[in-house]
């Protein structure tokens, strides 16, 4: 159902309590450009007494440098309203699986900083570049301490990462798991940024071992959000631009779905797109809701 008018936002809006919004490409566009009337659209729906949280399979940031840019973007938000990748794999590692080993991250300071925040020591951010030949790769030294190995987005990737990376995982009982599988980020430009599946992708190949998936649309990230958040799925929304992460995740976990078309998904994609990616409404933008604000 394509939400067009005052009367279709007001259904939706009086029947959810919660509402889930993905960021990149849903409230903002690359690094500095909010979709317009985003950050009055959150500000309407949380005057109304709607719980507003905000859902990124990112990982490059903790969430306490993602509150810098909801800040500078003109949102007001709180750090426990963030469900970014990178605290809900340090939740998961913590909470879910009481894991107390060293982690090899394939991954920025950011995800570093909340593993650290939940007792848990990493190394592998950071630059390692490649080093010697074949010979000199057949003798580097194994850290037995590590216990783990956690892929995220890393733009500092490089053939000694993977190495080491795969190595690692296939030690005897290593763990090895994933933020997401995202194969490219949104962006307004013709160029293409790789997304962190690129970086699982290589790592999974190598080690021929597939991961434990924590972001959209795997349940370890609702499992987090109910839990922190008590939240009744059938009075959810999930709000996203993407159809098989975003749609996908709402479906599975029993909440309504919007799709937005300012990120990734075109429309034309609709059409041809399997039944559990289609959404529940479509609208061209989540600033279309200000409708109701008159």
């Amino acid at each position: 159902m394509e939400l067009k008018d005052k009367q279709d936002w007001k259904s939706v809006i009086d029947n959810t309590d919660t509402f889930l919004f993905d960021c990149d490409g849903v409230l903002w566009t690359g690094n500095s450009d909010p979709v317009p009337g985003a950050q009055e659209a959150v500000r309407f729906l949380q005057s109304q007494g709607k719980a507003v949280y905000f859902v990124s399979n990112n990982s490059s940031q903790s969430r306490k440098e993602y509150i810098s840019k909801f800040q500078k973007l003109g949102f007001h938000v709180n750090e426990n309203e963030i469900f970014c990748t990178s605290y809900v794999t340090a939740y998961y590692l913590k909470h879910v699986l009481n894991f107390t080993q060293k982690v090899y991250l394939i991954g920025m300071e950011g995800f570093a900083q909340e593993l650290n925040a939940m007792g848990l020591s990493c190394i592998g951010p950071g630059n390692d570049p490649i080093n010697g030949t074949s010979s000199d790769w057949l003798k580097m030294p194994i850290d037995l301490e590590v216990g783990a190995v956690v892929v995220g987005f890393d733009s500092n990737f490089s053939y000694m990462k993977l190495i080491k990376a795969v190595t690692l995982v296939n030690k005897p009982g290593c763990i090895f798991i994933a933020t997401n599988e995202d194969s490219r980020l949104p962006a307004q430009s013709d160029v293409i940024i790789p997304g962190t599946g690129c970086f699982v992708a290589a790592v999974q190949c190598g080690a021929e071992r597939e991961p434990i998936l924590i972001g959209k649309p795997h349940k370890p990230m609702f499992m987090c959000i109910r839990d922190s958040t008590h939240l009744d799925p059938a009075r959810t929304v999930m709000v996203g631009d993407r159809m098989n992460t975003d749609v996908l995740f709402g479906k599975q976990n029993g909440l309504k779905t919007i799709l937005t078309f300012t990120g990734i998904t075109q429309r034309s994609e609709l059409a041809s797109a399997p039944e559990e990616w289609i959404p529940d409404y479509l609208c061209a933008s989540v600033g279309d809701l200000l409708v109701c604000r008159d």
